[in-house]
């Protein structure tokens, strides 16, 4: 690609971004309580937690480790969310889909720029949230001193958002072979918050359980930057090397499943 085309590119996303900023502005009600939503199961795991640690309960870490990780999930499931499938497959059935193949830029650019804009107004909605709920738990609050650790997990989260896109891309895409792709959306769904630690963090389960879903693709979509963030889990070189290697080859099998189903999708004339 050549310097004007990146150019192109990076216009055409900018632009594809201020529009769908303006979008999810014109909606600030519905931003808000989406928040209010996302942040409500964090502060109840927190009570829970908290109650039951004061009652003579010993989890496996501290209670400051479990705290800092409550006050943060929700920032962190935030930034790597995804919620393009249903959209995407929608297109693909409807054949609205054809208006971005003809286009001169990437069919996934839209969506790309879509999910960048709805998450830059959530995360200034959710952050004054976040920092209450952390003011409230500031004795038990332990961020990171050291700006490497936030770098560290600064990286994890780009990893995160690129393969949590990526997964949930692929569950569109599946509407270039079926009509419903909303059962395969419900497991995955859940399949990603049981092993993400969206719902119990993963520090929490035994040992063995742990050495079980150390390796699996979920893990790195939201439990593993919260682990670099509290110092928690295993954070050793071959958890890094799992990740680029997960989000590497989500990248490859999208660019594969992108083009034989875009090359189905021509030949049936939508």
């Amino acid at each position: 690609m050549t310097t004007a085309a990146h150019g192109t590119l990076l216009a055409t996303g900018l632009a594809l971004f201020g529009r769908d900023l303006t979008v999810t502005l014109t909606n600030r009600a519905w931003v808000v309580l989406l928040q209010l939503g996302a942040i409500a199961p964090p502060i109840v795991s927190l009570l829970v937690w908290t109650g039951a640690i004061a009652r003579g309960a010993t989890p496996p870490v501290s209670a400051d480790r479990i705290v800092t990780w409550f006050v943060l999930v929700a920032v962190v499931s935030m930034v790597t969310s995804s919620w393009t499938a249903s959209f995407l497959a929608e297109d693909i059935r409807t054949g609205g889909l054809s208006i971005w193949l003809v286009r001169p830029c990437p069919a996934l650019v839209h969506l790309v720029a879509n999910n960048l804009a709805e998450k830059t107004v959530k995360i200034v909605v959710l952050l004054p949230m976040v920092a209450v709920l952390g003011a409230l738990f500031r004795d038990q609050l332990r961020l990171p001193q050291d700006p490497s650790i936030w770098l560290a997990a600064l990286a994890a989260l780009l990893c995160a958002a690129i393969l949590t896109f990526v997964l949930d891309v692929l569950i569109g895409c599946l509407a270039f072979w079926f009509e419903d792709v909303q059962g395969v959306q419900g497991i995955m769904n859940l399949a990603q918050r049981l092993l993400s630690g969206a719902v119990v963090p993963l520090m929490l389960l035994p040992a063995q359980v742990q050495d079980a879903v150390r390796f699996q693709p979920f893990r790195f979509t939201l439990a593993f930057p919260l682990e670099v963030l509290t110092g928690t889990g295993t954070a050793h070189l071959e958890d890094w090397l799992t990740m680029l290697g997960w989000t590497g080859a989500s990248l490859a099998v999208l660019a594969l499943v992108w083009a034989r189903g875009v090359r189905r999708y021509e030949a049936a004339g939508a």
